[in-house]
């Protein structure tokens, strides 16, 4: 692992992500860079600035529920608040919005407890993760969402290095175009450093990473 790149946001220069370069492994791909978000998830006035940044998006966009993977809890909540606030541009102005996190089955797929599924059912849901390399993840919380018959409202990431899924724009704080030279590959397939016999550096999780 080399040493971390910071890079600002393009987005709201305020905002920046520590980009570690190396060979990295994910659920569900390999990459080429461990994007830190830990600053923007967890310092007050970052996740304030990228609530804000992705309040402005989805002004014109009505929100029941806001469903939170990845530890984006906190953003969430920020996010929650900026759109329902009074004077805010906003169709969701004076609204009490839902923020909801789902667990997991022993088959990796996202599920709701009985006591939340009303915060779900018949209401509109924007999700939010961290990242979105693959777009994978997104396409399961929307999977998720219409089982319990929610209908998705929009996709946010904090980085995302897809622009659209299913029709609908994916807002993101930063993209792989950021970040020189990025990519992420099938594991094991068409991956320049698994071809070149060069070992993995660590494991990457929602939470973080763990180095091998």
């Amino acid at each position: 692992m080399q040493q971390p790149i910071r890079v600002v946001s393009k987005v709201n220069p305020k905002l920046y992500a520590d980009a570690i370069p190396g060979h990295f492994a994910t659920n569900h791909s390999h990459i080429n860079y461990y994007i830190d978000m830990s600053a923007i998830k967890h310092s007050q006035s970052m996740a304030t600035e990228a609530a804000a940044s992705i309040a402005y998006h989805f002004s014109s966009v009505n929100i029941d529920t806001i469903l939170c993977l990845e530890g984006t809890e906190y953003i969430g909540a920020f996010l929650a608040r900026e759109l329902s606030r009074d004077g805010f541009r906003s169709m969701n102005g004076g609204s009490d919005l839902f923020l909801v996190e789902p667990d997991s089955n022993v088959n990796g797929q996202f599920i709701f407890s009985d006591n939340l599924t009303p915060m779900i059912f018949s209401k509109n849901v924007l999700v939010l993760v961290t990242s979105a390399s693959t777009g994978q993840t997104l396409s399961q919380a929307r999977e998720c969402v219409e089982y319990y018959g929610g209908r998705i409202a929009g996709y946010s990431a904090l980085f995302s290095n897809i622009k659209d899924l299913n029709g609908k724009q994916v807002v993101s704080l930063f993209s792989g175009l950021d970040f020189p030279h990025y990519h992420n590959c099938s594991h094991g397939k068409n991956c320049p450093d698994c071809a070149a016999g060069v070992p993995l550096d660590a494991i990457v999780t929602p939470r973080g990473y763990t180095k091998l």
